[in-house]
């Protein structure tokens, strides 16, 4: 488990990277926009491509987020609980918690299937297909769903996880 976890650890950080990468395109589109109007340039599609730059970058960046606990957890319960009650609550978390993220995935997975199907059209001055800058945030939704299942494949069967910051052993995620 050590080495799929360590594998699939590098595909988040590649996610989070990916996502930084297009926080930064964001702002310079959004400079890109300011500066086009004020010296009366048409700027064309900047304001939708930056849009979907931060649709993708905020998908490509919640699996790192999930798998390095830097999402917000409720562990006011959890923290109360302890041996077999607390694994309880903290498999059921995990069990929703994929579950929510898989049912995701897939009708994101949907939505470019269907956008494809159809040839749908973004509304602004570009008339990009929207199968295009769908298929981005689907494949980070599913890269989420990944991390999800991965942590619960850890706390199912590798209770004593590597955490991804510190590459050593150590304890149970947190719910």
């Amino acid at each position: 488990m050590t080495t799929i976890s360590r594998f699939m650890d590098r595909i988040y950080l590649l996610g989070a990277w990916l996502a930084g990468a297009l926080l930064v395109l964001l702002c310079l589109l959004v400079l890109y926009s300011i500066l086009a109007r004020l010296v009366g340039w048409f700027a064309g599609g900047a304001s939708d491509v930056a849009g979907y730059a931060m649709a993708t970058s905020s998908f490509m960046a919640l699996a790192y987020t999930f798998r390095s606990q830097g999402h917000i957890r409720v562990s006011i319960l959890s923290q109360r609980l302890e041996g077999a009650k607390r694994r309880a609550l903290e498999i059921w978390a995990h069990l929703v918690i994929s579950g929510v993220a898989s049912f995701l995935a897939f009708y994101m997975m949907r939505l470019v299937i269907d956008s494809y199907d159809y040839g749908e059209r973004s509304e602004g001055a570009d008339a990009i297909l929207l199968w295009i800058p769908q298929t981005p945030v689907a494949l980070g939704s599913i890269l989420f769903a990944l991390s999800t299942i991965h942590v619960l494949l850890i706390v199912l069967f590798d209770y004593k996880s590597i955490d991804p910051e510190q590459g050593e052993a150590g304890g149970p995620q947190e719910v």
